[in-house]
C-alpha cells in the first residue's frame, strides 16, 4: 500500500561547520538546542556544556552513538569536536584490524578504499540519530588547496574540510552528500586605499557561507543568503528545538522497517535449506571483515544481505562449510 505525505516534513538537522583556526566552532555549536560533545579534541573546557571526553578509539565512538540512538532523553544535538579526529581514530582502528603500520602500507590504494568504506559505518550511525530525533553536529577543521582551472579563473586558494582526499575514494564527500547544511566560517577581510595610495586590510568580521563559491565548499538546503553572519541565532529558525514532533515519524518508520525485512526472511530461508547456523554466518562475515563477529544479523544493512550474502550464496555456503 503507498503511503503517501504531503508538504514539508520537518526533522532533526545535519550540520557539518568547519572553519579557520580561532573562529569559535566549538562555541557556536554550544548554540545548539541542548548540546552534548562527544569531545574528541578535548577542546571545550572553556565552554559551559555537557561533554564526553573519554572517547579515544573508533570503537568507544560507536558505543557512545549506539547508546545516544537508544534514548534521545540525553540531549537534544549530539556534537561530534571533531570529525577529523573521528577520521584519525577509524584510520587507527584499520591499522590495527590489518596489522599496518600506515594507510599507505596496504599498496595501490586499497587502504584508502576501506577508510571509505568503515567511515560510511560512522555515516550510518549518525543516521540513527536523526531517526531518533537528535541534531547532528559535526565540527571539523578547514584546510586549504591550490586550484588550478584552465578557465578565465586561473589558480586560487580553496577551502574544504581538512579530511581525506588522497584518491577517488574520498571520505570528504561522505560527509559533505550527508549534510543538510554545511557550513564555512572565516573572517572578511575588507582592503581599503589610504591617503597615500597604500592599500590596508581592515575589518575581520565573522563570517560563514552558506552556499558553494570558488574560495569554499558550502551548502545549505533552506535557502539561507549565501553569506551570513557567524552568529547562531541566523539559523535558529531551522533548527528544531525539541523531538516531540518527531516521535510518530519514527514510529512510523521503525513500522515501515519491519515490513521491509523480507532480506532476513530470505537470507534465514537459504540458511535452514543448507543447514548454516547463525553463528557459522557471523563468523564467516567477521572473517571477511564486513561487521564483527558479535553484530546481530538484524544489523546487517538489506543492501549488504542481498547482495553479498543472498546473491552469493553458494560461495558463501561453501566458504562456511570448508574453513
Amino acid at each position: 500500500m503507498l503511503e503517501i505525505t504531503e508538504g514539508k516534513i520537518d526533522r532533526p538537522v545535519k550540520v557539518c561547520l568547519y572553519g579557520v583556526e580561532g573562529i569559535g566552532k566549538s562555541t557556536f555549536a554550544s548554540k545548539f538546542p541542548n548540546p552534548l560533545f562527544l569531545d574528541l579534541e578535548h577542546g571545550t573546557s572553556q565552554l559551559n556544556v555537557k561533554r564526553i571526553s573519554n572517547i579515544a578509539t573508533w570503537e568507544q565512538l560507536f558505543i557512545v552513538l549506539d547508546e545516544l540512538a537508544k534514548d534521545n532523553s540525553i540531549c537534544d544535538t549530539v556534537v561530534i569536536d571533531t570529525i577529523d579526529m573521528a577520521e584519525r581514530y577509524c584510520i587507527n582502528a584499520l591499522l590495527e584490524k590489518y596489522n599496518k603500520k600506515g594507510i599507505e602500507d596496504f599498496g595501490y590504494g586499497a587502504g584508502y578504499t576501506y577508510l571509505v568504506e568503515e567511515f560510511s559505518n560512522l555515516m550510518g550511525k549518525l543516521n540513527n540519530l536523526i531517526a531518533n530525533g537528535l541534531n547532528v553536529v559535526l565540527l571539523a577543521h578547514a584546510t586549504m588547496k591550490r586550484i588550478s582551472k584552465p578557465d578565465d579563473l586561473g589558480e586560487y586558494d580553496h577551502w574544504e574540510l581538512k579530511l581525506n582526499t588522497k584518491t577517488t575514494n574520498k571520505v570528504s564527500p561522505l560527509v559533505k552528500e550527508w549534510t543538510d547544511l554545511l557550513l564555512f566560517a572565516n573572517f572578511k577581510t575588507t582592503v581599503i586605499t589610504t591617503d597615500g595610495n597604500k592599500k590596508k586590510a581592515t575589518g575581520g568580521t565573522r563570517v560563514m557561507y552558506t552556499t558553494h563559491t570558488p574560495f569554499a565548499d558550502a551548502k545549505n538546503r533552506y535557502g539561507l543568503s549565501e553569506m551570513l553572519p557567524f552568529d547562531y541565532k541566523e539559523i535558529a529558525n531551522i533548527v528544531p528545538k525539541n523531538t516531540v514532533f518527531y516521535e510518530s515519524d519514527i514510529k512510523r518508520t521503525q513500522k515501515k522497517k519491519q515490513k521491509e525485512r523480507q532480506s532476513i526472511t530470505k537470507l534465514k530461508k537459504l540458511m535452514n535449506k543448507d543447514g548454516i547456523t547463525v553463528e557459522q554466518v557471523q563468523k564467516a562475515v567477521a572473517e571477511q571483515g564486513y561487521y564483527k563477529s558479535e553484530e546481530p544479523i538484524e544489523n546487517y544493512s538489506d543492501e549488504f544481505i542481498n547482495n553479498i550474502l543472498i546473491g552469493s550464496w553458494d560461495g558463501v555456503k561453501n566458504y562456511i562449510k570448508f574453513n
